[in-house]
C-alpha cells in the first residue's frame, strides 16, 4: 500500500523522510516538479492508501485542490490533512466524502523538524464518531505516539491559538517590556531576573527573547482564524519593528 504526501514543502519533505524511515512506500506530489519523489505528472498510483495533506493552509483554494486529489486518486483509503489551516476546512472536505477525512496538525521547530514529529504525540481528529480499528492501528504504527480530539475543528484551533498566536504573544510581551525598560533606562536582562525563580517554582512567567516575528507561521497564521482581537499580535510585532529601526 502507498502514503502520498501532497505538498512537498517543510512539512511534507519531512513527513515524507519520517515515513520512509519506518518503511512505508511513499510518493512525494507538488506542483514544483522538482520536488516530486517517485511521481510524475499521470501517473497511475498504485495501492493508494493514505493521501497526507501538506499543502500551504493559506492557499485561497485549499479545498479545491485537495478536494479534486482526493477524486483524482482511485481506491484511497483516509485523507490525513497535517496543514494549519482555517477553522472548518476539514469537515467542508469530509462533507464531499464518505471515506475519513482526519485532521492532525505537525509540532516542532522548523531546524529540527523531524526530531520533533517523533518526539511530540501526533494530535489526530475526526467528525465521524465510528474510526474503524484498523485505521487507529495503522496511524499508531506510522506516528507511535498519538492521541485523538473530538473533533477536526479543536485540533485545527489548537494548532492556531495554542501553538503558534500563544507564542507570539509571549514574545509581544518581551518586546513590551524590552520598549519599556528602554523608555525607562533600565537593563532588561536584569529585571527579567526577577522571575527566574518564579518561574522555576511555579512554571508560569517565562522570559522570551523579544525578537521581530518573522518566519511563515506566527503573523500569516493570524488570517486564518475569525477573530479581530488577536490582529493586536500583529500590531505590537509592527510596533515592535518600528522602535528598533
Amino acid at each position: 500500500m502507498t502514503d502520498i504526501i501532497l505538498g512537498m514543502g517543510e512539512v511534507g519533505e519531512t513527513l515524507f523522510h519520517l515515513l520512509k524511515e519506518r518503511n512505508y512506500d511513499c510518493i512525494g506530489i507538488d506542483a514544483d516538479s522538482s520536488k516530486c519523489k517517485n511521481y510524475s505528472e499521470n501517473d497511475q498510483i498504485s495501492d493508494p492508501e493514505y493521501l497526507h495533506v501538506c499543502l500551504p493552509g493559506e492557499l485561497t483554494n485549499f479545498e479545491d485542490i485537495t478536494i479534486d486529489w482526493i477524486k483524482k486518486i482511485t481506491g484511497l483509503k483516509v485523507v490525513l490533512i497535517h496543514s494549519t489551516v482555517k477553522p472548518g476546512t476539514t469537515k467542508n472536505i469530509q462533507d464531499n466524502f464518505n471515506i475519513p477525512i482526519l485532521y492532525s496538525p505537525v509540532r516542532g521547530v522548523h531546524r529540527r523538524f523531524l526530531d520533533d514529529i517523533k518526539k511530540y504525540t501526533k494530535f489526530i481528529s475526526s467528525d465521524e464518531k465510528q474510526i474503524e480499528p484498523k485505521i487507529k492501528i495503522d496511524l499508531e504504527k506510522r506516528f507511535e505516539k498519538i492521541e485523538w480530539m473530538s473533533t477536526t475543528k479543536t485540533a485545527e484551533l489548537a494548532k492556531i491559538l495554542v501553538d503558534t498566536t500563544y507564542y507570539g504573544w509571549l514574545i509581544n510581551y518581551a518586546q513590551i517590556t524590552k520598549m519599556i525598560c528602554e523608555k525607562e533606562g533600565i537593563d532588561f536582562d536584569e529585571m527579567w531576573k526577577f522571575a527566574d525563580e518564579i518561574h522555576e517554582n511555579l512554571g508560569n512567567r517565562p522570559k522570551m527573547f523579544p525578537g521581530i516575528i518573522g518566519g511563515h507561521c506566527v503573523i500569516p497564521n493570524l488570517k486564518l482564524i475569525d477573530y479581530e482581537n488577536l490582529d493586536i499580535v500583529k500590531k505590537i510585532n509592527e510596533l515592535y519593528e518600528k522602535f528598533n529601526k
